[in-house]
């Protein structure tokens, strides 16, 4: 054996001390360099890396080439070199992860390929995992700040441009310069360089989320459900009575009570079947910052009340824990919460937003205040209405699904306290939650 014969084979030794579980891939481009003279670019998935020096850049072709071949067209990137050369696919088990751009056709072992592949599909599925972990924070982000009211054209604009590289496009008939384009109901997105099947995926993903007519549905549904389980509730305890007051009763009440018991057996199975049509089936529970939600919402309550200086809304939140939860839920019914606690108030009423927690659950409460000894009957009955708002019937159907519940209690200056109390977040609470029926305390 010559020297030259020792050098390979001491750098395929160094290549099989690699393990697809750690390897970096600068680490990989560095062991290969000497090993592969002539390989120039080393590409993993959407990331191709210069072997000389380690340097990275977005993928310039899709899909990849499952075959070895000439690459025949230059392809050109931003500020790099073009990527013209002979193409070799690193292909396990049975999918193409990336491959080798030679500067020549090299003849390559097919046990030094098949070595290359395992490292490489290693590095890609490490890879494309934490991707889907940043781009599943970052829907949740959009999730968030749109339900919190910032507008959707600048958040999608921000976030797609900060995670893909993407620019939206201007609104005209001109032609657009960018060669690749993603298109949706008439909101263009464009970059230099093409789309992956996952990038497709979190765009559309991104862009029905923060859609206006998503976000109203799922409201709309958690109202339908929440009225319907209160009206449910109601025509139990008429039927309970009227079943009751049938013992006692002579002649012609007889007939009357039975009428008016299949008239509420009717209405309370009309009420089961609206609430199994909206029901929520599950959520997937995620840790979410409460006191954080409770900020956005505080905001998004006084640009939605008429007149903002009317009632001042004064939050006094102490550290909470991460509960488990739906945060997009959770806006939406602390929002109407403190909502439908300013609109009935005289002008000059304090709001108070606070919040605490046990080993169990947190909560934030909005506390509204006692009405003056001269308060009209208008105001009055509009805080008797308030009882039965909307908003309480989100709310509590909120609090139904993430397994927890909402309590109205006096407070201690005469006022009301609604509670909304979720469960912490423990590390088995990152399952699906169980459907719209399970029994609250």
């Amino acid at each position: 054996m010559n020297q030259d014969d020792s050098l390979v084979t001491d750098q395929e030794a160094r290549l099989n001390q690699l393990s697809p579980l750690t390897v970096t891939e600068r680490e990989l481009c560095c062991t290969l360099a000497p090993l592969l003279p002539t390989a120039k670019w080393l590409v993993i998935g959407p990331t191709t890396w210069t072997i000389v020096d380690g340097a990275a850049q977005p993928t310039p072709f899709w899909p990849l080439p499952t075959t070895a071949t000439p690459l025949g067209v230059a392809f050109a990137t931003d500020g790099a070199d073009n990527l013209d050369g002979f193409w070799m696919p690193l292909t396990s088990h049975g999918r193409t992860v990336g491959g080798l751009i030679l500067l020549s056709d090299t003849s390559i072992s097919s046990s030094l390929i098949n070595q290359l592949a395992l490292l490489v599909e290693g590095i890609y599925v490490r890879r494309m995992a934490i991707r889907q972990v940043i781009w599943q924070h970052l829907l949740a982000q959009i999730n968030v700040r749109y339900a919190a009211g910032e507008e959707r054209f600048a958040l999608l604009s921000e976030v797609l441009s900060r995670s893909l590289g993407l620019v939206p496009q201007a609104m005209t008939k001109a032609q657009v310069t960018i060669p690749y384009t993603f298109e949706h109901q008439g909101e263009p997105y464009g970059r230099s360089r093409p789309f992956w099947p996952d990038e497709v995926h979190f765009i559309e993903l991104a862009l029905a989320i923060a859609h206006p007519a998503v976000t109203r549905s799922r409201v709309l549904g958690l109202a339908a459900a929440g009225i319907a389980h209160d009206l449910n509730n109601l025509l139990t305890v008429i039927l309970g009575r009227a079943q009751l007051l049938e013992l006692d009763a002579i002649d012609e009440q007889i007939s009357d009570l039975q009428m008016i018991e299949t008239a509420a057996e009717t209405g309370a199975g009309s009420a089961r079947r609206l609430q199994r049509f909206a029901q929520l089936d599950h959520i997937a529970a995620h840790p979410v910052d409460l006191a954080t939600v409770a900020f956005a919402a505080v905001a998004m309550a006084r640009r939605a009340l008429a007149q903002p200086d009317h009632v001042q809304v004064v939050v006094n939140l102490p550290v909470l824990p991460s509960v488990a939860g739906d945060e997009s839920l959770l806006h939406t019914a602390l929002t109407g919460l403190i909502v439908s606690a300013a609109q009935e108030l005289p002008a000059g009423s304090i709001i108070t937003v606070s919040g605490g927690a046990d080993g169990d659950n947190a909560w934030i409460e909005v506390i509204d205040p006692a009405l003056p000894p001269n308060t009209d009957l208008r105001a009055l009955s509009g805080q008797t209405r308030r009882a039965h708002t909307l908003e309480l019937a989100i709310a509590r159907q909120v609090a139904r699904v993430h397994h927890g519940h909402l309590r109205i209690e006096p407070d201690l200056s005469g006022g009301t306290r609604v509670q909304l109390i979720i469960p912490r977040w423990k590390q088995e609470n990152g399952r699906e939650y169980a459907g719209l029926e399970t029994p609250q305390p």
